[in-house]
């Protein structure tokens, strides 16, 4: 159980991408040990993460986790991270034709939970988005409850045409518009209400000239969010690694009612997934 100082002092949010995890793979489950052994690797590299930004492990925690096959490999990857009070608070259960999608949205913290479900986006026709996102609403002080969005975005994958990439992207930008409408500040309220968090995997490059027509970062950015991987240089943001086609920046975390506490740490992870994790120190 959190207790809560008299200042504030930060929380580390991390991202992480599992692609199919724990097998890696869409339709089929790995060996066992194979899965095994991958949980224990990524657990691994988390807890790393989590010690290059929070080196004395003081600070509290929230992890927003895309591409996890179901509660049983969340719960087997948190306890394997070796953080203290870390625990699931919500996973999707989003399906996939006759099944459950074995690519989860899942948000776990070391913080009390006040409030916690996952929705799909609403219908918009031809332009609605795939999966929908994962909500909890934790305690970050006696007096202060911050809005954690887990979300994982339309990708490009097979997007072989101009008219597929304009779905892809329209999809992104009702995701990105739905979020916005969801955290509005209460009415009659000039200002942004309780602080929010929005992480995960954008499948967008917001400095990349092949997604210059995307909107969901001004969307985002329009409704006062900040950008944590605005705080690193250019060449170090990336976090989708790719030989043919160079690093991108696809992970992300905004927030509204924090500010950046020193840089943002980009985790490699030995081909674990195609995604690194990042991690940022948020401070109220």
């Amino acid at each position: 159980m959190t207790f809560f100082p008299f200042i504030f002092a930060a929380v580390v949010v991390g991202t992480w991408n599992g692609n199919w995890f724990p097998s890696g793979r869409a339709e089929h489950r790995a060996h066992p040990d194979v899965e095994a052994a991958t949980s224990a690797a990524a657990a691994k590299m988390l807890a790393e993460g989590l010690k290059e930004v929070d080196p004395e492990g003081t600070n509290d925690v929230i992890l927003c986790l895309n591409e996890i096959r179901g509660p049983r490999a969340a719960t087997n990857l948190l306890a394997q991270i070796g953080r203290k009070d870390l625990r699931m608070a919500v996973i999707s259960g989003y399906r996939r034709r006759d099944r459950f999608d074995q690519q989860q949205d899942v948000i776990a913290t070391t913080l009390p939970v006040a409030n916690a479900h996952w929705s799909k986006w609403k219908g918009a026709g031809k332009e609605t988005p795939p999966r929908g996102y994962a909500f909890a609403a934790v305690v970050i002080d006696p007096a202060t409850t911050a809005s954690v969005y887990a979300v994982h975005l339309k990708s490009n994958y097979g997007a072989t045409t101009p008219e597929l990439k304009a779905s892809n992207r329209a999809k992104r930008t009702v995701a990105a518009q739905q979020l916005v409408e969801s955290v509005k500040p209460p009415r009659g309220k000039k200002r942004p209400g309780s602080p929010v968090i929005v992480a995960g995997d954008m499948n967008a490059d917001k400095w990349n000239k092949n997604f210059a027509d995307e909107h969901l970062f001004k969307i985002l950015e329009g409704a006062g969010f900040g950008n944590a991987l605005e705080s690193l240089p250019p060449k170090s943001r990336g976090t989708h690694p790719s030989r043919k086609y160079g690093d991108s920046a696809l992970d992300y975390v905004f927030f509204r009612g924090f500010s950046v506490s020193g840089l943002p740490r980009i985790v490699p992870n030995d081909g674990l997934s195609d995604h690194r994790a990042l991690f940022v120190l948020l401070q109220k």
